[in-house]
């Protein structure tokens, strides 16, 4: 008897189907299962329809390649968690579809160059190679590591998690808030890996995991018991990696922290309307209500549509054209003279690109330049990196990312 192949991740999706009752409202929250005219319920049922007759993981991968819309439904998605928000059952939407992505990405679904630079667990990324070639050097704020004419450190009392995009794009604004969380609340260390969330998208869970256990390993070696994360969506890695190891580290938002500290913002706020950018990893809202408080605004302040501002779930790589459209649909809701603030560095990357390709009239910013006396300068980032490509580096960039 031959045998039958099968997914990775399918007891996922029998789990899911499970307790999806195919009500279909997931669908018209959400742009690419309306284009797939698919459920959420569908995608679990049709990976596992996949498997079907199947007899080696090539018979599976030409099933899914021959199904369109389960390639839309999976691929086009943010992660945004809008579709979660009509689901009455709140089934786990995220966990679907990164399983999905994970066994694509077995069979070879997704394209290398759809993730081939931002393996961020590997030596070069974008990230690293930005740093790299314009010798950005944050080495000295690691003090739980030992490097040339340093001892490793283990009696930090915080760690500092900046992100990819701050720790790159944003050298000195970085180097000001490590500096104000040591003078708050004594030494502090830098942790200045990727919270993984391009493997994710890239369907490398386990590598994802990995990393966010080394930055843990990490932490653990600084003798820290406070994190403090810019972004929503590393806070939130990590305070899953920390549970999953039963690390006792407390995760902080950095506008959390701040508060909690009683720090004064370095600059007075803009007179322009304030037209805040709620994060898709901001579950709960309790970032957005940090980052005002920090502000010194009211919660009544508008805030932009909680939709994906285009960069989520690598669906660029699959959908160009989405990514512009998302934008321009999250910065539509600012007017003429307002300033958008943004809770991920990523957003306010993307916004800002968005802007140079089609300029609007509005401010675009992330809520740290709002309270350090220290900014972003997006011009010199974008031709910086174009100039990388162009450079006499390009071609050891187009064979590293090949």
């Amino acid at each position: 008897m031959t045998e039958s192949a099968h997914l990775t991740n399918e007891e996922a999706y029998a789990e899911f189907l499970g307790t999806c009752t195919q009500c279909g409202k997931c669908v018209p929250s959400c742009e690419s299962l309306v284009s797939a005219r698919y459920t959420l319920g569908d995608i679990a049922n049709a990976m596992l329809s996949a498997e079907q007759g199947a007899q080696s993981p090539s018979d599976i991968a030409r099933n899914i390649a021959s199904n369109p819309s389960l390639i839309q439904a999976v691929r086009g998605c943010f992660f945004c968690e809008v579709c979660k928000n009509t689901c009455f059952a709140h089934n786990d939407v995220c966990k679907l579809i990164y399983a999905a992505r994970d066994d694509f990405n077995q069979l070879g679904l997704i394209p290398r160059d759809t993730y081939s630079s931002v393996l961020v667990d590997q030596e070069w990324d974008i990230f690293s190679v930005y740093r790299a070639i314009y010798g950005i050097n944050l080495e000295d704020l690691k003090r739980h590591l030992a490097f040339e004419g340093h001892e490793a450190e283990g009696d930090c009392a915080v760690a500092f998690f900046p992100g990819c995009s701050l720790a790159a794009y944003a050298p000195n604004l970085t180097r000001k808030i490590f500096a104000e969380l040591e003078k708050l609340a004594g030494k502090a260390t830098l942790i200045d890996h990727c919270c993984g969330s391009p493997l994710r998208s890239a369907g490398f869970s386990e590598r994802a995991d990995a990393l966010c256990d080394r930055s843990a390993e990490e932490v653990a070696a600084s003798g820290a018991q406070v994190l403090v994360c810019v972004c929503p969506g590393c806070a939130n890695a990590m305070r899953e990696t920390f549970a999953r190891r039963g690390q006792n580290v407390q995760v902080e938002s950095l506008p959390g922290f701040l508060v909690r500290h009683g720090f004064t913002p370095k600059r007075t706020l803009p007179d322009a309307p304030l037209f805040l950018s709620k994060a898709c990893q901001d579950r709960d809202g309790s970032y957005l209500k940090e980052t005002c408080d920090v502000l010194g605004i009211s919660q009544s302040t508008p805030s932009i549509y909680d939709g994906c501002c285009g960069a989520g779930g690598a669906v660029s790589a699959f959908q160009p054209e989405r990514q512009a459209t998302q934008a321009s649909e999250k910065l539509a809701f600012a007017p003429d003279g307002a300033m958008v603030v943004s809770m991920c560095p990523t957003c306010t990357y993307t916004y800002a690109y968005r802007m140079m390709e089609a300029p609007r009239n509005i401010a675009n910013k992330h809520y740290a330049e709002l309270l350090f006396d220290e900014q972003f300068d997006w011009n010199t980032v974008f031709d910086q990196l174009m100039g990388m490509y162009s450079g006499p580096y390009g071609a050891w960039l187009a064979e590293v990312f090949a």
